[in-house]
């Protein structure tokens, strides 16, 4: 950057000085002439001073392949930081600061941009001015980063918040709280979210019917749980999904007058069978229409993640963190456990839209103020197949939840559909475009910001010569002839206002912003943390809600699966249940 006073302003800095000097010598208090003549010269230096000043502070650099400068709107006044809002960055052409208000901010933010430029840094800024400001948030991470989580936990011990500051983390369960996420919600919430665990089955007749059994099983069974008041856990569905005898110990624990046994007595009527021995549940046919559904459960039942998730009594309520406005950090280990980082990231989103919901039905001095941010970084990675999730950026503003979308580019969400692709960039009010390395990205990203009216000039000159003469003739007659002529003309034409181009060549750092109908071309700030020390897990207190019990089948599993079961003697017919 060039100094602001320097060797090329010395004449727009020193002809008003003169000119003031000058005026101010005693043989111009008698003259009225010279002395009108002094102030016509000072009010001309002004002049010229004051418009030589503002061409020179115009950074606005346009025609350059790189470290271009495009023209920013103007912003909004800078007093909605803090609580009323977020600060983004700097415009680059005049250094003023970008503040997005909570209103704007609850319709959604989206951040675009290959890797490396910037996303995750600009995340961390705005969750450092939310921690500040006694604001909750969730992290989605599609990567295990130890240096984020570390910034994090000192982030909320600086302000004082290190008893609000959760971490999941299934790569070191040791030194991660514990999470459940299928205990809170009602039967249908509960039975959805597990079903993004099974691949989308559109055009495949087959695989749909499977995955209607398994809803279907999934709903009734819970509401069996919650109807006998047992906490269960990812491996206790497992069992349940594929042994009979489970079922029929949960079937005992119902109570006989509660609408879920008749349910279960219903659904269990579909699986039975009649032999030589009686009336039974057909365990093959069981295992065949459900045991897809308890592979994928028991996946979060055994090794690090069971560590985590197989639990009666979790430590990470989500709707206890959205309400309280607490903090909460997921650690997604994509790169080692594909599938399971997948089921685990969708399960995350599945149950903060259930909060979501949760918090639609409380008042609006209820529900989180400053409004919660959920910052899914790289969702691309984790939200395949969850066309259900794009639901919650239309609701999410009416329960006090801000969603915070980064991807790479739009193939990402277009993976999943169309239509997914369109509702999360249509209900997004702010987008921040950093570099996009695909032509097509940059070029959908031009579209969304928009168009302007430019007048284009244009010159155009045209020169002729003649020349005739008679073949035949008795006299020197000829005839020669030149023409010419110069032509200008000015044309409104529409043009981008940030071309594709332009779009693909930013700096690491700096993005381009459109929030409603204006742009800005900024540069994000980057948190400098000083050495911090590794995070150690805090423990929080856990127990059973009043009234339940654990229904432990785990604990039992031996009586439940056929290998291991004592034979009776002599075979006896199994009597219908009541």
């Amino acid at each position: 950057m060039r100094k602001l006073i320097g060797r090329e302003d010395f004449w727009s800095v020193a002809a008003p000085v003169t000119a003031g000097f000058v005026a101010s010598h005693p043989y111009f208090a008698a003259n009225p002439l010279a002395l009108a003549a002094s102030v016509a010269a000072g009010v001309g230096s002004y002049r010229y001073f004051k418009e030589e000043a503002k061409r020179r502070l115009n950074r606005v650099k346009e025609d350059v392949n790189e470290g271009f400068i495009l023209e920013s709107d103007d912003t909004w006044p800078e007093h909605t930081m803090g609580l009323g809002g977020l600060r983004l960055g700097y415009t680059k052409d005049h250094n003023k600061p970008l503040d997005i208000e909570n209103d704007k901010l609850m319709r959604h933010l989206a951040i675009i941009g290959q890797s490396g430029v910037g996303k995750t840094v600009l995340g961390l800024n705005l969750l450092w001015q939310q921690t500040a400001r006694g604001g909750g948030w969730l992290f989605i991470d599609a990567k295990l980063d130890k240096d984020t989580r570390d910034q994090l936990a000192y982030m909320a011990r600086v302000f004082g918040r290190e008893d609000e500051f959760y971490v999941m983390n299934v790569d070191e369960p040791e030194n991660s709280n514990t999470y459940n996420p299928i205990l809170n919600g009602d039967p249908d919430s509960i039975a959805s979210r597990l079903m993004n665990l099974l691949p989308v089955a559109e055009g495949n007749p087959g695989a749909d019917y499977y995955r209607q059994q398994a809803n279907y099983a999934l709903t009734v069974l819970i509401a069996a749980l919650q109807a006998a008041k047992r906490r269960y856990t990812f491996m206790d569905l497992a069992i349940m999904l594929q042994s009979a005898a489970a079922i029929g110990k949960v079937e005992s624990l119902v109570p006989l007058d509660d609408p879920a046994f008749m349910v279960l007595q219903v659904f269990l009527d579909s699986f039975k069978k009649q032999d030589k021995n009686g009336i039974k549940v057909d365990v093959d046919k069981l295992k065949t229409v459900l045991g897809g559904m308890a592979g994928r459960i028991a996946q979060f039942a055994q090794g690090k993640f069971g560590q985590v998730f197989n639990t009666v009594t979790p430590e990470i309520d989500l709707t206890d963190i959205v309400r309280n406005n607490k903090m909460c950090y997921v650690m997604l280990p994509t790169m080692e456990k594909d599938t399971a980082s997948l089921n685990l990231g969708k399960m995350v989103l599945s149950d903060l839209r259930t909060t979501v919901a949760q918090m639609q039905k409380l008042t609006k001095s209820e529900r989180p103020n400053p409004p919660f941010i959920c910052f899914a970084d790289e969702m691309g990675s984790y939200c395949t197949g969850m066309t259900g999730i794009a639901r919650m950026f239309e609701q999410a503003r009416s329960a006090g939840v801000m969603m915070i979308p980064a991807f790479q580019t739009f193939g990402n969400l277009a993976a999943t559909s169309p239509e997914f692709e369109e509702m999360i960039i249509g209900n997004t009010w702010t987008k921040c475009f950093f570099k996009l390395g695909a032509v097509d990205s940059a070029t959908k990203a031009a579209d969304l910001i928009g168009q302007r009216t430019k007048y284009q000039y244009s010159v155009s000159s045209s020169q002729s010569e003649s020349a005739s003469a008679q073949s035949l003739r008795v006299t020197p007659d000829s005839s020669q002839s030149e023409s010419g002529g110069v032509g200008e003309s000015w044309r409104q034409v529409e043009d981008y206002r940030v071309p594709p181009d332009k779009l693909t060549r930013m700096g690491i750092g700096e993005c381009v912003v459109t929030s409603g109908a204006r742009t800005f071309h900024i540069s994000t700030q980057a948190i400098e943390f000083p050495k911090v020390p590794e995070f150690r897990k805090n423990k929080y207190p856990a127990k059973l809600p009043a009234g339940f019990t654990t229904l432990d089948l785990e604990g039992q599993y031996e009586q439940f699966l056929i290998g291991l079961a004592p034979t009776p003697s002599a075979p006896a017919a199994v009597p219908e249940p009541l």
